[in-house]
């Protein structure tokens, strides 16, 4: 595709709509684990690799002991009414 072609049409559009065709290309990058080669994603430390793993185990332990996200959601929108 003509990269000229596509800055030229992107320019056209009000900026609010360009942070949006933004955000989309970020989210497509991601989705397909496109890695721009000048920007590659950065690892995850080890601290977070073992944290992760810890939960991962914690959950594979303790299955039942999860809560749906809508319960966790209500329960703080209950709690925080106030500061919305």
């Amino acid at each position: 595709m003509n990269s000229e072609l596509l800055l030229q049409r992107f320019n056209t559009i009000p900026e609010d709509l360009q942070l949006q065709v933004l955000d989309y290309i970020d989210f497509l990058i991601n989705r397909y684990k496109i890695h721009d080669k000048e920007n590659p994603q950065e690892e995850l430390s080890p601290e977070i690799k073992e944290l992760l793993d810890k939960r991962i185990a914690d959950f594979e332990k303790n299955p039942h002991k999860v809560k749906p996200w809508q319960e966790i959601e209500d329960r703080l929108l209950k709690k925080h009414k106030y500061a919305l």
